[in-house]
């Protein structure tokens, strides 16, 4: 029977049971192939050389070291070459062997009475080495199967990270082809994982956004470094918000990428603010051209001193060229003492208002007046700002100028500070303990302190009462079945405002586990006081046009109104003069008074056409005859055609029916409409025309017509003429057919253009008619 036994020899002791077995099979293999009697392994350490394992057909436990020739196994481990000696009694045959930890052994063989051969010494170095491979093979599989555990782990971990933040992440390969997207990725875009690897991700995009994202994507892979683009990505519904996308790349040690890490943020609100804000001050700017007022701004903190276009065209300097230094020097110098004066007792707090004498650098006068006021922020001076006025002009009517100017600081007032970027917090919610997470944000939002425990009654009491039970039964329904859920609600804060919230939240859905809530609030509640700014301010550019025209046809006005004055006036005379007989003639008098009183009819019709269009007031909807729209509006314009020598003609058909809308707003449409095709013909010499049509197109709208012989519209231009801001003329606004537009189409309608084939230009609206016309004017 063979016999195996083991010495825990030093650098062996990490030795586990399978490697024992292996070793105990190959001595026992190795004792067989080579007819050996006894066979060891023997180790070198720094104690020496040491068994660390034997084999021999009879007991051998006894055996030491130093009972083997220790001199060939030094030689062997030594140069890891292998020695046999044989002799008459007994042979001995050595060969090196390696272990993975580096160990330097040698197996030993004792043969008795027999020769060792070339081929058998072969044949056992052979099995040592087949015998080292197997368990560096081993050793490697082992390392192998650890590492890919550990890869696996790191997977698991950084797709739970990208799917715990609140946002849409991703990560990309090398090449620029998505690998991983966040969970909230897939569930925004409503892409497929399978559909959005590779390139597929693409189609999140909006198509007019494509290749800006693809140019800007092939940037990034060639220079290796972060960056990003804003783009629009596609919700799963259709609507396309903008994002800003942001990619960072993640280098090995040989310097290449190896992944690329990206977010993507909704910046869909800055964008829309910022396109708001750049309209209120195109509006502003528009405003101070015209009504002559400059302004500007000193920030205290980074001591930059601005002003606008209209202030650098009253003081006659370059922009870069204007301080408040530079701008002392040009008050005249009996003004000098009373400006620095009124100055430093703005800087101080009081209200800057002060009128002085400027001298331009082409050395004439001008008058200005001066307000402004300091800004501050939390009791601290943080800028200084404040308008300039050229009354040079108008110093006799001063009460005017004031009040003009009071008008634009309010308009100013209402941009003096930025909207701020809607707040985001987080928190995550075990319902089983009732265990609540919060952000320091979320504590804000809420107004609460951090430092007082956070309760369910406190997040209650915060809720709006009439949301509370919708919210309740929302939270309810998606703890009891396990699914997401997205809702808005209002806070009540202890001063009695009210913040407009918006939840989005994603459950851990593990059936052998309670549910987790990980969650986000986003403040809204800038937003929608933006939004109802907007609507406000839209309200009052279209009150802005509409005076505006009005006042291009205030000559007309005047000449109307001068016409019915001059009759009563006429005809009162004529009456007395009937009364005033020996025998009064009543019937000539009376007939005289009827004739009175229609003319006065007819100017207060004129008045009050005038005072509908000059109104703020919500505009009546009721039942309108185009025709009297008209007519109304060729009588208010009569006058204004006269002067510039056009020649109007009227074609209205009797067969048109009502529409039911605002007849002001109508009425500014045409005006609008007819005066800009006067104003096309400006530079003609003769034969100016214009005409206004009224027909019917079939049985749902009427159309009403305007065309002249006017320049006719330009190719290029005619793309872009109901564009808001957009004009032809350098005085106009960019406003007016923006407007007409939009108050065609507000009462369901369309408003077009075209070039006249004789040529000049074609206008025309076309309003679908009123359902039930029969039924009374809305009051």
């Amino acid at each position: 029977m063979n016999d195996v036994s083991h010495t825990e020899a030093l650098g062996m002791s990490h030795i586990d049971a399978a490697e024992k077995h292996d070793m105990e099979q190959f001595l026992i293999s190795a004792l067989h192939a080579a007819g050996a009697d006894r066979t060891f392994i023997v180790t070198a350490g720094d104690g020496g050389l040491l068994v660390a394992a034997r084999a021999a057909a009879e007991d051998v436990s006894s055996v030491a070291v130093h009972e083997l020739d220790e001199i060939i196994i030094g030689e062997v481990i030594g140069s890891g070459k292998r020695r046999a000696i044989s002799g008459p009694h007994r042979s001995i045959a050595c060969v090196p062997i390696s272990f993975p930890d580096r160990t330097k052994a040698a197996v030993y063989l004792e043969i008795e009475g027999d020769q060792v051969s070339e081929r058998r010494l072969e044949n056992i170095e052979w099995m040592a080495t087949t015998f080292a491979t197997s368990l560096a093979k081993r050793k490697a599989d082992e390392d192998l199967r650890s590492v890919r555990e550990e890869a696996a782990s790191v997977v698991r971990e950084l797709r739970l990270n990208l799917d715990m933040i609140p946002a849409l992440t991703w990560i990309g390969g090398p090449d620029g082809e998505l690998e991983d997207a966040s969970k909230q990725w897939h569930e925004y875009t409503g892409i497929k994982r399978q559909d959005a690897l590779g390139m597929g991700f693409l189609a999140s995009f909006h198509p007019d956004d494509v290749q800006k994202v693809i140019a800007a994507w092939t940037d990034l892979l060639i220079s290796g470094k972060a960056g990003g683009v804003d783009a629009r990505i596609l919700r799963h519904d259709g609507e396309a918000r903008y994002f800003m996308l942001r990619a960072v790349p993640f280098v090995g040690d040989d310097g290449k990428v190896r992944k690329w890490y990206g977010i993507n943020t909704d910046i869909d609100d800055l964008k829309r603010a910022e396109f708001e804000l750049a309209k209120s001050q195109a509006v502003m700017a528009e405003a101070q051209r015209i009504i002559e007022t400059g302004s500007w701004s000193w920030d205290m903190m980074s001591d930059v001193f601005t002003c606008s276009a209209e202030c650098t065209n009253i003081v006659g300097l370059p922009s870069n060229e204007i301080t408040f230094e530079t701008l002392m020097e040009r008050v005249h110098p009996d003004d000098r003492e009373m400006v620095a004066e009124a100055h430093g007792r703005a800087l101080q707090g009081d209200e800057l208002n002060v009128k002085h004498r400027f001298v331009l650098p082409g050395g004439t006068v001008k008058f200005i007046h001066a307000r402004g006021r300091l800004i501050y922020e939390r009791s601290h001076p943080l800028a200084y700002i404040g308008t300039i006025v050229d009354v040079t002009d108008a110093r006799r009517a001063e009460e005017r100028i004031r009040s003009s100017l009071a008008e634009a600081q309010r308009a100013q007032a209402s941009l003096a500070e930025a909207q701020k970027l809607s707040h985001v917090g987080s928190f995550q919610l075990r319902p089983s303990t009732g265990e609540i997470i919060w952000s320091e944000e979320m504590y804000n939002i809420y107004g609460l302190d951090p430092a007082q425990p956070l309760t369910a009654e406190a997040i209650v009491e915060r809720t709006h009462p009439d949301d509370r039970e919708r919210i309740n039964a929302i939270h309810a329904t998606g703890i009891r079945d396990r699914r997401p859920w997205e809702a808005e609600h209002r806070l009540l804060m202890p001063d009695g405002s009210i913040r407009h919230m918006h939840c989005v939240t994603r459950i851990e859905t593990d059936p052998e586990e309670d549910p987790e809530v990980f969650g986000a609030i986003i403040d809204l509640t800038d937003r929608v006081n933006s939004e109802e700014a907007l609507r406000k301010a839209q309200a009052d550019v279209v009150r802005m046009n509409r005076l505006t025209a009005m006042g291009a046809v205030t000559v007309s006005i005047a000449h109307e109104m001068n016409q019915p004055l001059m009759a009563i006036v006429m005809n009162a005379a004529t009456c007395l003069s009937w009364l005033d007989r020996p025998e009064p003639d009543l019937d000539e008098a009376k007939m005289a008074a009827e004739r009175i009183v229609k003319e006065g009819k007819r100017a207060g019709d004129v008045l009050l056409n005038v005072r509908n269009m000059a109104r703020n007031s919500r505009p009546p909807i009721a039942i309108v005859h185009i025709n009297e729209v008209v007519a109304d509006v060729l009588t208010m314009m009569r006058s204004e055609l006269r002067s510039r020598q056009i020649n109007a003609s009227v074609s209205l058909s009797p067969t048109v029916n009502p529409v039911r809308g605002d007849k002001v707003q109508l009425q500014q449409v045409l005006l609008n409409l007819i005066l800009n095709a006067a104003e096309a013909m400006t530079g003609k010499e003769d034969g100016r025309f214009i005409s206004v049509i009224s027909e019917d197109r079939g049985s749902h709208s009427v159309v009403v017509r305007v065309e002249d012989n006017g320049g006719g519209l330009d190719p290029i231009a005619s793309e872009r003429i109901f564009e808001a801001f957009f004009s032809t003329k350098p005085e106009g606004t960019g406003m007016g057919l923006a407007i007409c537009r939009s108050i065609v189409e507000a009462h369901s309608g369309m408003l077009s253009a075209r070039p006249r084939a004789s040529g000049g230009s074609v206008f025309e609206f076309a309003i679908p008619y009123a359902r039930g016309a029969d039924e009374p004017e809305a009051t």
